[in-house]
């Protein structure tokens, strides 16, 4: 079985550029000093972060997709 890590808390969106969409979540429990540091290291590298599988060409499509964590025995709804 995978387990998969869970969000704990409250959270705040920090955006890396113009696009909204483009904003990576940080806990609201971080004490003011470390989430300015954070944010601009978050900033300063905002280039490394790939969106889409699109920008991240090369990589082994067994590494970079997903898989929604579902109850085996639950029923599909339609």
């Amino acid at each position: 079985k995978i387990y998969r890590p869970i969000p704990n808390g409250d959270f705040e969106i920090i955006p890396l550029g113009e696009d909204p969409k483009k904003g990576i979540k940080i806990g609201t429990g971080l004490p003011d000093l470390v989430k300015k540091q954070l944010e601009d290291c978050l900033k300063q590298n905002a280039e490394l972060f790939a969106w889409s599988a699109a920008e991240m060409p090369g990589i082994d499509p067994e590494v970079a997709c997903h898989q929604l964590t579902i109850d085996p025995r639950a029923s599909a709804v339609v």
